[in-house]
C-alpha cells in the first residue's frame, strides 16, 4: 500500500509539473497569436486563453507542492538545499509571471483594444513580456533539474542561478535580435526608426 501511495503522489506531482510547461506553452502560443492577428475579431478567443493561464498555472503549481512536500517528507529531504532552492525559483517564477502578465491580462480584457488590432499587438510585444516567459522556463528547467540531481544547496543555488541566467540571456539576444530586424526593415524601406 505505501509503495502505491507513492507512486499516486509522484504521479500527482509528474502531472503538475507537466501541466506547468503545458501553462507556459499556452502563454507562449496566445501571446504569438495576439501579436499576427490582423483583425481585432481573431484576437478574442487568444485573449481568453491568456486569461485562462495564470488559473492554470495556479492549479500546476498546487498539484507540484502538495505532492512535492509530501514525496519530500516520506523520502526525508524536506530539509535538503536543494528543496529549499526550488521552492525559492518557484517564488521567482510566480513573481515574473503575475509581474508580466497581470497588467497584460488587465489591459487586454478592459475591452479598450476591442477594435484595435496595432494597440494588441503592440501590448503583447513589449520586451518584458517575452523576457519574463523565456526565464520563467529556463528556471523552471533548473528546478526540474534540481528534482532529479538533488544536489546540495550551494550547487543547487548555482543551478537555479545558472537557469536565470541563461533566461536573462537569450531574452537579451532575442530583444537585440528584434531590435536589428525592425532597425533592417525600416532600412530597406527607406526610414529609419528615429524618423
Amino acid at each position: 500500500m505505501y509503495m502505491t501511495m507513492r507512486s499516486m503522489v509522484l504521479f500527482v506531482h509528474v502531472i503538475g509539473i507537466l501541466a506547468l510547461f503545458v501553462a507556459l506553452t499556452m502563454e507562449w502560443l496566445t501571446i504569438n497569436l495576439l501579436q499576427a492577428a490582423e483583425r481585432p475579431g481573431l484576437s478574442k478567443p487568444a485573449i481568453s486563453a491568456l486569461a485562462a493561464v495564470p488559473r492554470f498555472t495556479a492549479v500546476a503549481v498546487l498539484l507540484i507542492l502538495t505532492s512535492g512536500i509530501q514525496l519530500a517528507s516520506q523520502v526525508g529531504v524536506l530539509r535538503s538545499g536543494w528543496v529549499g532552492v526550488s521552492f525559492g525559483a518557484m517564488v521567482i517564477v510566480a513573481l515574473l509571471g503575475v509581474a508580466a502578465l497581470r497588467p497584460l491580462i488587465r489591459t487586454l480584457t478592459s475591452g479598450r483594444f476591442e477594435n484595435d488590432a496595432a494597440a494588441i499587438r503592440r501590448e503583447t510585444s513589449r520586451s518584458f513580456v517575452r523576457a519574463s516567459l523565456r526565464i520563467r522556463i529556463s528556471v523552471a528547467l533548473a528546478i526540474v533539474y534540481l528534482m532529479i540531481a538533488k544536489p546540495d544547496a550551494v550547487d543547487a543555488a548555482a543551478i537555479a542561478g545558472l537557469g536565470l541566467v541563461v533566461g536573462i540571456l537569450i531574452s537579451l539576444f532575442r530583444q537585440r535580435d528584434r531590435v536589428e530586424g525592425v532597425n533592417d526593415g525600416m532600412a530597406a524601406a527607406g526610414g529609419s526608426r528615429w524618423s
